[in-house]
């Protein structure tokens, strides 16, 4: 049961940071949304790095770590614009997607095929994305599909989704050739840096966020909560239970947009993203 209040607390805390982040920073430009994230995360990294002895780390955790980067790159600049843009109600249910995209990639690289419970997960998956718009039906059978693609924070949360897929793989590759623990405080920092150094390069990076003092250090806190209570959960059980009850940051980050953002349809929402949870969840455990 740790393990269980670990998870829904790290969802927690990430929905959380997300609707901050929209809530006080969406008006600036990507870049500094970005950097207040990453910004967020450095004392739990630091402090990871500082309390816990540094293990052995063989070869294919550094180039893991050199594949996955760029990827994470381009995932991190979609998913903040996609916030920023687009409702969190129709954005964050697309990350649901990300198990449909792992399992399309074991059937495409390794010709793995899925069990029965992992063709309902993906028959939930779509029937809950097409349910997300369909008051557009009225207009054809079509348009909830065609939503998607007119809504950019929608299609650009799917590419994050798919991104993820990829970078997943080569997470849990890198903490095999190390440890969960030196991932959690390694890595962010390396994105983090990365991500300063790209937007320096192109002359697009700025601290104006630091002007907002109190709703920076509330996402600084939620941040670090979220790291630190997901690899403690995911220390104490597999991988796949963790994530599926993680899943639920989708859900509150709607319920945030719903009761404080005031977005519209969030019982119609909310019906179709249980849907593509119960889906995900189906793929992740027993697909």
């Amino acid at each position: 049961m740790t393990w269980f209040l670990l998870a829904l607390g790290a969802a927690f805390c990430l929905a959380t940071a997300d609707y901050l982040i929209k809530r006080y920073f969406s008006d600036l430009a990507v870049g500094e949304m970005v950097m207040v994230r990453f910004t967020g995360l450095v004392p739990a990294c630091l402090l990871i790095l500082l309390l816990r002895p540094w293990p052995q780390m063989r070869p294919e955790f550094w180039s893991s770590v050199a594949l996955a980067l760029p990827a994470e790159l381009l995932a991190t600049f979609l998913y903040t614009k996609a916030i920023q843009v687009s409702p969190l109600s129709l954005a964050q249910p697309f990350l649901s997607f990300t198990p449909l995209f792992a399992l399309a990639t074991g059937f495409i690289i390794l010709g793995e095929m899925p069990s029965w419970f992992g063709a309902a997960g993906v028959a939930l998956l779509a029937a809950g994305g097409y349910c997300l718009n369909i008051e557009q039906f009225k207009k054809g059978w079509a348009q909830p599909i065609l939503a998607v693609t007119r809504e950019t924070g929608s299609w650009m949360m799917l590419a994050v989704a798919a991104i993820y897929s990829f970078t997943a793989v080569l997470g849990r590759r890198a903490v095999l050739a190390a440890d969960s623990w030196f991932m959690a405080g390694f890595y962010p920092l390396l994105v983090g840096a990365a991500l300063a150094l790209v937007l320096a390069a192109s002359g697009r990076l700025s601290w104006s966020w630091l002007k907002r003092p109190w709703p920076a250090l509330a996402v600084c806190l939620a941040a670090s909560a979220h790291v630190v209570m997901h690899f403690l959960a995911i220390n104490l059980v597999q991988a796949a239970y963790m994530v599926s009850v993680k899943r639920f940051s989708i859900v509150i980050a709607m319920l945030y947009g719903g009761l404080f953002l005031h977005e519209a349809r969030l019982g119609q929402r909310l019906a179709a993203v249980l849907v593509m949870e119960l889906g995900a969840v189906l793929i992740l455990v027993l697909g």
